[in-house]
């Protein structure tokens, strides 16, 4: 789990210093739809930094069960760079100039952003420290859909698959639904592999018995 986070880490400061870093410095920096909507496009990006660079180290102390006071106070900011992140994103899905498949991927990231970031915090002020866990971990997967949007939508550019809006419109959906599935096969399929049949059986007999 270390390597792991340690490497996302990584993967989140260049992600940060090359992709978001240049928004906040040129207000000519990116594509020219954007302009009219600057504002509410730096409020997501500025929103997303707070999560992206939080979320490793904080999952990392909870994971592991260290540093609690820190990892509350991260918590907390990483709360709220979701919401502003979100709110951003919210806007910008919903007043999009690439189509409205691509607002709709959008708006359904935010929506699973604030979702899973929601019940990781009830999960914790009810004391479910293992459902706070696995719902940190699925929040931070929609976070880092900050990354993997720039890693799917220049390999569809450099395999020439469809049109530019239809790579908007792929990657929009693809950067936060199939890293969420295929976490949620990791974390459930776990759980199902470390009940052995036999033990299922048991616990059903015992189960009619009684």
């Amino acid at each position: 789990m270390t390597v792991v986070l340690s490497l996302t880490a990584i993967a989140a400061v260049v992600f940060v210093a090359s992709a978001a870093v240049p928004y906040l410095m040129s207000s000519s920096y990116g594509p020219p739809e954007y302009a009219p909507r600057r504002g509410w496009l730096l409020l997501h990006i500025v929103g997303g930094i707070i999560a992206l660079l939080t979320g490793p180290a904080q999952l990392w102390l909870g994971l592991s069960d260290r540093g609690m006071e820190w990892h509350r106070r991260m918590g907390i900011g990483y709360i709220i760079g979701v919401g502003l992140g979100s709110v951003g994103a919210f806007y910008m899905a919903t007043h999009t100039d690439f189509g409205w498949i691509f607002g709709a991927g959008l708006f359904g990231l935010a929506v699973a952003w604030v979702t899973t970031t929601t019940l990781a915090y009830l999960a914790i002020k009810r004391s479910l420290i293992d459902q706070h866990k696995e719902w940190m971990i699925r929040s931070y997967v929609v976070t880092f859909a900050f990354v993997t949007f720039r890693v799917i939508q220049p390999a569809l550019q450099a395999a020439h698959v469809g049109t530019e809006l239809e790579q908007l419109a792929v990657t929009a959906w693809a950067c936060w639904a199939i890293p969420l599935l295929i976490t949620e096969v990791v974390i459930q399929g776990r759980k199902v592999l470390a009940v052995r049949p036999s033990q299922r059986l048991d616990d059903g007999s015992q189960g009619r018995i009684r």
